[in-house]
């Protein structure tokens, strides 16, 4: 997959493709059906699958007051389009250039000009342009004019729910771990570098990796889950923290996990945390025994969704 982060990149004589169009704000299942579509389309008409989408949320400059979590982080993203096998990817910094296009001129000058584009793919909710005046409407009215075919892809429905990037939001912000990963048809996951800590879950028994984490980990409710670690490639067991350790008072948010079977440091490891299930709120005890008593319990709790308990 060729990733391009500038317009101006893109290369001049690229092959005639198919474009999937999007801000893909957590690549949920709504998402996957567009990007699947895209693709069968490129397969079958022997054109070249491309992605156009940005690199930051577009209300961080259409409304900045009103920039919603981050589902994930850029390279995050990155990894999940790559489980999709498309040959092109543009991750392109939408600034208040973006938001000066006219509708036309983007499809002209972006989508025919730049991607050679022959079809294009969106979601039925698709925006785009000066003031959000593009809509399916006028790429369905532009489609003759400028000679290239489209697929409107309606709303994903599951359980009688609407799948959205605003879904997934919510369900992540209440703990909901469970019904998000349903939703995403994967499961969520934090990456980031291991960390010195303050040791206080080595003096505990309880040694963990503490991750250096981006502005995404706002999205998950704080608590305690049972989660899976990916190291160097490797699936470990984990029971994971998410929140502000409020026995200690320690200040800001953080991410720690134990990791069953692996007991040594991993300190500047890059790893991938994976939540699997809710177990609780995160406590404020009043004494290390209340603490390590939780902790077991969160342990053998894990164990047993693993089925280690046997």
């Amino acid at each position: 997959m060729k990733i391009y982060f500038e317009i101006e990149e893109i290369d001049v004589n690229i092959e005639p493709t198919s474009v999937a169009l999007g801000t893909f704000d957590g690549l949920h299942i709504g998402h996957a059906e567009v990007l699947n579509e895209m693709k069968k389309v490129a397969k079958d008409e022997g054109l070249k699958s491309f992605v156009y989408t940005f690199s930051n949320h577009p209300k961080e400059v259409i409304s900045p007051d009103n920039v919603p979590s981050k589902i994930m982080d850029i390279e995050e993203k990155v990894q999940i389009f790559t489980r999709f096998d498309i040959d092109y990817l543009a991750l392109i910094k939408f600034d208040q250039e973006q938001t000066n296009y006219d509708p036309e001129e983007f499809v002209s000058e972006i989508l025919i000009k730049k991607l050679n584009m022959k079809h294009l793919t969106v979601g039925y909710d698709y925006k785009f342009g000066k003031f959000a005046q593009g809509d399916t409407s006028l790429l369905i009215s532009l489609s003759e004019k400028y000679g290239y075919t489209y697929h409107i892809v309606q709303p994903i429905m599951r359980n009688n729910v609407r799948v959205s990037s605003s879904l997934i939001r919510e369900l992540l912000t209440d703990g909901k771990i469970e019904e998000a990963n349903y939703f995403l048809g994967r499961e969520h996951f934090i990456k980031g570098t291991v960390v010195k800590g303050k040791g206080v879950g080595h003096k505990l028994g309880f040694p963990t990796a503490n991750l250096r984490i981006k502005d995404n980990i706002s999205t998950i409710k704080p608590g305690v889950y049972v989660s899976k670690t990916i190291l160097r490639g490797e699936s470990y067991p984990s029971v994971t923290n998410v929140g502000f350790n409020p026995t200690f008072e320690q200040t800001g948010i953080h991410l720690e996990t134990y990791i069953l079977g692996v007991d040594r440091p991993l300190y500047d490891e890059v790893i991938e945390v994976h939540f699997l299930k809710r177990l609780r709120d995160e406590l404020k005890f009043n004494s290390l025994d209340e603490l390590i008593e939780a902790m077991n319990k969160d342990l053998m709790n894990t164990k047993a969704y693993f089925g280690l308990d046997k």
